[in-house]
């Protein structure tokens, strides 16, 4: 059984944070800043990156916490660092927030060079986020949550009868990453599989699920006798006032200008009154932890769903170190609970092993 965080939790592992980096600890933040970090790779977004605000929004909120920090706005930054002794193992540790590597290890440059010299580190395994940026494995591995969309590929090629409404994405990376109003298509499995082959295995098709669109921040907390995973109650995603997406999607442009809004699913169940909020919202509780441990998450991570009216819902994307700038559902999670933004951020740090 998983339960919702509470505010006594996060007291709890605010208090842990303070007591850990208060007692001869600094914090290593690492992230890619527009503007100050060298793109490896000149086609990659600026939305890939942190605004020099974002940054700012983080760095105060350290500041507020009194963590003692530095910030250092590369991958080969903290790989100088480290080579030249700066950044050692028993006073150090690490939160990766870059963006930067190739397919198969974007964000894991500087949890790689960590997992190397056995710097601590918060944040999920390289292996860990590898699977998570490849839709098809974590929807492979998720199965026993009952939480999996059906998925197809070149390897898996879709076999059903008459058409479905099909959705094409990106086979790994951000979950809006390419897509539009326009990216969703009634297909048959023969059109499903001409269209995977014609991408030579850079693209995914998944069934698509009308409903709501859900975030559910999840954190890792400790008792005397175990670590598990607490969820926030599952916290929707709307565009203006249009709570029930339907056949409109999170798009890369949207996602791209913030131009969304964030509203309690709790909330806006509890109108609809056939069905059972506190059921829906406890079962994506479950999930969302069940999910986290399965693929061997760590610290924190946010777990994407989609709700249909009949309150199925089905995961179709993992953020392993989802944003908590201001415009977050991590930080519009916390503040439901009277926390702040450093105070998210003091407790994020606190689920450090």
């Amino acid at each position: 059984m998983y339960y919702k965080m509470t505010q006594p939790d996060f007291e709890e592992l605010i208090e842990k944070a303070h007591g850990r980096f208060l007692n001869n600890h600094r914090l290593i933040v690492v992230a890619n800043v527009v503007g100050k970090t060298p793109k490896r790779d000149q086609e990659q977004p600026d939305s890939d990156f942190f605004s020099p605000e974002e940054v700012e929004q983080i760095t105060r909120s350290l500041a507020e916490a009194k963590i003692p920090y530095e910030i250092l706005t590369s991958e080969m930054a903290f790989n100088r660092s480290v080579l030249d002794g700066n950044i050692t193992k028993a006073h150090d540790i690490v939160w990766n927030l870059t963006r930067q590597g190739g397919p198969g290890s974007k964000k894991s440059l500087v949890t790689s060079l960590a997992d190397f010299n056995h710097i601590p580190y918060i944040g999920s395994s390289v292996e860990a986020m590898s699977i998570c940026r490849d839709k098809n494995s974590f929807e492979r591995l998720i199965k026993p949550v009952n939480a999996s969309i059906p998925t197809y590929t070149i390897s898996e090629p879709a076999n059903f009868a008459g058409k479905r409404q099909i959705i094409l994405k990106n086979a790994s990376g951000s979950a809006s990453i390419g897509l539009s109003d326009t990216s969703v298509h009634q297909l048959s499995a023969i059109e499903v599989n001409q269209q995977l082959e014609q991408s030579k295995g850079t693209k995914i098709a998944e069934q698509f699920i009308q409903g709501f669109e859900v975030e559910v921040p999840v954190f890792k907390v400790e008792t005397s006798k175990a670590r598990y995973f607490k969820a926030l109650s599952p916290i929707g995603i709307k565009f203006g006032n249009m709570r029930l997406l339907n056949l409109k999607v999170l798009s890369e442009s949207i996602s791209d200008a913030y131009d969304y809004q964030f509203y309690s699913l709790f909330d806006e169940l509890v109108n609809q009154t056939t069905l059972d909020a506190g059921l829906i919202e406890s079962r994506l509780i479950h999930q969302a932890c069940k999910i986290a441990e399965y693929l061997n998450l760590s610290n924190y991570a946010r777990i994407d769903f989609r709700v249909t009216l009949n309150g199925d819902s089905y995961c179709f994307d993992i953020a392993t170190t989802p944003y908590v700038i201001r415009h977050s559902s991590p930080v519009w999670g916390a503040k439901k609970l009277n926390l702040d933004q450093a105070e998210l951020i003091a407790a994020i740090l606190g689920t450090a092993d």
